[in-house]
C-alpha cells in the first residue's frame, strides 16, 4: 500500500505537469494569434495609406498641370506647341515616378506586415502543438516510470500485453521476450 502512495503523488504531478505544459502552449498560440491580428490590421492600413498616397499624388499633379496651363494661357502662350508639351510631359514622369516610388515603398511595407502575420500564425500553431507535445511526453514518462517501478516490485506477472515474456536488456530496459 505504500508503494501506492508515491505512485500518486507521481500521477497528481504529472497531471499539473500536462495541464500547465498544455495551458503554456495555448498561451503563447494565444499571443502569437493576437500579434497576427495586429500584423494584419498593419497591412490593411498599409495598403490604404498607399491608396490615399496616390489620390493626393494624383490630385497634386493635375493641380501643377493646370496651373501650368493657367500660366501660359495667361502669357498667350500655345498649350500644344512642342516647348509646353515637353513641360507637360516632364511634369507627368516626374510626378508619376514619385508616386510609384512613394507607392511601392509603402506595399513592401505592407507585404512585411503580410509576412509577419503569417510568421505568427504558424508561430501560434507551433506553440499550442508544443503544448500538446510537451503534456504527452511528461504522460509517457510517468508511464514508463509506473511500468518500471511495477517490474522491479513485481506488481507484473512478467508479461507484455500480448502474452509475451518480458525480459531485460543489458542496458537495463525491458523488452517483450519470445
Amino acid at each position: 500500500m505504500m508503494e501506492a502512495i508515491p505512485i500518486a503523488l507521481s500521477a497528481v504531478s504529472t497531471a499539473v505537469g500536462v495541464y500547465g505544459s498544455v495551458q503554456q502552449g495555448q498561451a503563447q498560440a494565444e499571443q502569437q494569434r493576437y500579434q497576427q491580428r495586429q500584423q494584419q490590421l498593419r497591412e490593411e492600413q498599409l495598403r490604404t495609406q498607399a491608396m490615399q498616397d496616390e489620390t493626393a499624388r494624383r490630385e497634386e499633379l493635375t493641380a501643377n498641370l493646370n496651373t501650368i496651363a493657367a500660366v501660359r494661357a495667361g502669357r498667350g502662350l500655345s498649350q500644344t506647341s512642342p516647348t509646353a508639351l515637353v513641360i507637360r510631359d516632364d511634369t507627368t514622369n516626374d510626378a508619376m515616378d514619385a508616386m510609384h516610388t512613394s507607392r511601392l515603398n509603402i506595399l513592401n511595407g505592407a507585404e512585411s506586415a503580410r509576412q509577419a502575420g503569417i510568421q505568427a500564425g504558424n508561430a501560434a500553431d507551433s506553440a499550442a502543438a508544443g503544448g500538446w507535445i510537451k503534456g504527452g511526453v511528461s504522460l509517457l514518462d510517468f508511464g514508463k516510470g509506473v511500468a518500471e517501478t511495477g517490474i522491479k516490485n513485481g506488481w507484473f506477472d512478467g508479461e507484455d500485453v500480448y502474452g509475451r515474456r518480458l525480459r531485460e536488456t543489458t542496458s537495463g530496459r525491458l523488452t517483450g521476450g519470445v
